[in-house]
């Protein structure tokens, strides 16, 4: 190791350049459950009684695109709507309204543990208009790149993460 204090300072050869690069990288376009001809059809693969996701999930601002969850890992289920959007907290043009909580609506559904995500937020536990189904406190997950959200939500302390498939972009290629 040197013992020069400068060298300690001096960013390694190349950092710089590799950073941008990176920075800059080619996105994909994240394109929206509705525009799909046969809608979620269009996005399962089965695998026995079980439909998994048939392409990477995706944040659905087309300026990040970042990697939410990668394809095969997410199942998708039919469930009741959940109310994750905060009274106080105007939705996001970008995200559409789910049904309301008496409707169904398909979700991503992820377990065990949120490991399985490739990047994602999550808030601190809120109180919203309806809880979860069992009645605990929700979290509400979000692009962790940029922030947008919620797209999905899980119980504080669960293991089940449930991502609007409506709320998400894929990626098609």
């Amino acid at each position: 190791m040197s013992s020069n204090p400068q060298s300690l300072s001096q960013p390694p050869a190349g950092l710089w350049g590799a950073l941008q690069a990176s920075s800059s990288r080619n996105r994909p376009k994240p394109r929206s459950l509705a525009s799909f001809e046969n809608g979620i059809s269009d996005l399962i693969e089965a695998d026995g009684a079980e439909t998994f996701n048939k392409h990477d999930l995706l944040c659905p601002r087309e300026g990040c695109a970042s990697i939410i969850l990668k394809k095969g890992v997410g199942k998708l289920k039919e469930g009741q709507s959940i109310q994750i959007e905060p009274q106080d907290i105007p939705a996001h043009p970008l995200l559409p309204a789910l049904p309301s909580s008496s409707e169904s609506t398909q979700w991503w559904l992820i377990t065990p543990s949120p490991m399985q995500f490739e990047n994602i937020g999550f808030s601190r536990p809120v109180q919203s208009l309806s809880l979860s189904p069992s009645g605990n406190k929700l979290k509400l997950l979000a692009c962790a790149e940029c922030d947008l959200g919620p797209l999905g939500w899980s119980e504080e302390g669960g293991s089940e993460f449930w991502l609007a498939c409506s709320r998400i972009g894929y990626r098609d290629e």
